[in-house]
């Protein structure tokens, strides 16, 4: 059958075969995945890095090249003994959620080893639990992308996009680590999703909130337009933010009851984005307008500086993904000249969360430019998701999605990721544009039909 004449012809394979067997195919190409992700390791900067670690599975020992996380005893502090979080100096008190999670996971194969008698280092346990976290993240930020930008599921979109967040740029630094900077677009994806679904539930984003602090954006973006209609929408949205706080007030409780039961050095809160020197997440800003005798510990945490700051790291981010922002744009391009226009619902969501989430983050005080990815560039990726969607060419999404994952797995430190390409990914680039163009030929003989 001619390609021009069946854009979708996997989609519709996709669609025929039994769901168990795609499920099987699906769980083997994330094993493929995950596989390709490993043998590409990017070399991290700083504490972070590859080291050769010996791991314990059925008392076996096997040594090999591992990414170690500066602050992953912290995360697996939490993940064995959840009630030691609350002691003073614990740094990520304020993500108790990821930390329960991990516990949990981490206690079912701890539990699952005793049962079966199989003998497994504590460190490998824990590090098998962080990567089981970030592989059912993973999924849910393919299952909310697809839910997002199409009507219905869409198995071969699933596919297309669990594999273009596994080899984005952000996924490919954390995803063997035991962080929860990977959580950060999947809660970006459900404010868009209930934005677009004009449903404000508090109670979701409160849950998101415990697991990072970005939950709360997208809860601010639709109180924000929701206040427009103050008299009709102001029970609703006390509601919403009552809602909003429990699971916080829940734990703070759990907090409490610890501090009752196990002693006062386990029930301590302590919230180190803002009270670290250092830091001072969204507290610099406070201090500098209220306290005048506040001295600030980066030059960037005052009023006539960190606008200048902002700017200048914002310019490293776009260095650092010029090409995905040149890929991106040329699917915008090809959007443009199919549909004449973007006057589309989804685009715009996408767009103003987008830039609301980037002027949210310029308060935040930490001027790194993997906090400006938390906005630019989850937006970016979704709008390449977007465009992939509405443009609705298998064989474009597939060769796009080469073009991207080669380009993301052939940069294995942060000078490696400029404009140069080499002459394969060329080729590559030349072969989409020849599918883009082929596409939009078809497109203009269709409609003079």
């Amino acid at each position: 059958m001619a390609l021009q004449n069946n854009k979708q012809f996997i989609q519709s394979f996709l669609n025929s075969i039994n769901l168990k067997i795609y499920f099987l195919f699906l769980i083997t190409l994330q094993i493929f995945g995950i596989y390709l992700s490993y043998k590409n390791l990017f070399f991290y900067e700083g504490c972070t890095s590859n080291n050769l670690r010996e791991f314990s599975f059925f008392n076996q020992s096997l040594a090999f090249n591992y990414p170690e996380m500066c602050d992953e005893s912290f995360y697996f502090h939490g993940f064995q003994w959840i009630n030691h979080i609350y002691e003073n100096g614990f740094v990520y008190q304020d993500r108790p959620l990821y930390l329960v999670v991990g516990f949990i996971v981490y206690r079912i194969l701890f539990i699952i080893s005793l049962i079966f008698g199989f003998y497994i280092d504590p460190t490998s346990l824990l590090l098998l639990a962080s990567l089981i976290i970030q592989i059912i993240v993973l999924n849910m930020i393919a299952y909310f992308l697809t839910k997002l930008l199409s009507e219905k599921f869409n198995r071969f979109y699933f596919i297309v996009f669990l594999l273009f967040t596994l080899f984005s740029f952000e996924y490919r630094l954390y995803f063997f680590l035991p962080s929860n900077s990977t959580i950060y677009l999947l809660i970006f994806l459900y404010s868009i999703y209930s934005i677009k679904s004009k449903k404000l539930n508090g109670f979701s984003y409160g849950i998101l909130f415990t697991i990072s602090g970005y939950g709360v954006m997208g809860l601010i973006y639709q109180v924000l337009f929701k206040i427009r209609y103050l008299k009709r929408e102001y029970k609703n949205i006390f509601l919403n933010l009552t809602l909003f706080m429990i699971p916080t007030l829940s734990f703070e409780l759990f907090r409490l009851l610890l501090g009752r039961f196990q002693g006062d050095e386990y029930g301590v809160r302590y919230i180190h984005a803002a009270e670290a020197p250092e830091y001072q997440q969204f507290v610099w800003f406070l201090r500098t307008i209220f306290i005048n005798s506040y001295e600030p510990y980066q030059s960037c945490h005052q009023l006539f500086e960190f606008l200048s700051c902002y700017l200048n790291i914002t310019g490293k981010y776009i260095s650092l993904n010029i090409i995905y922002i040149f890929s991106s744009l040329i699917l915008f391009a090809y959007y443009l000249i199919k549909f004449k226009n973007f006057n589309n619902k989804y685009f715009r969501y996408i767009v103003s969360y987008t830039l609301f989430s980037y002027i949210f983050i310029s308060f935040q005080g930490l001027y790194d430019y993997r906090f400006i990815y938390y906005s630019i560039g989850f937006g970016i990726l979704t709008l390449s998701c977007f465009f992939l969607i509405r443009i609705n060419n298998d064989i474009i999404s597939l060769v796009f999605l080469m073009f991207s994952s080669i380009y993301t797995l052939t940069r294995y430190s942060y000078e490696d990721f400029t404009y140069r390409l080499d002459n394969f990914e060329i080729t590559i680039l030349i072969i989409f544009s020849i599918f883009v163009l082929n596409d939009y030929i078809s497109e203009r003989k269709i409609g003079t039909i």
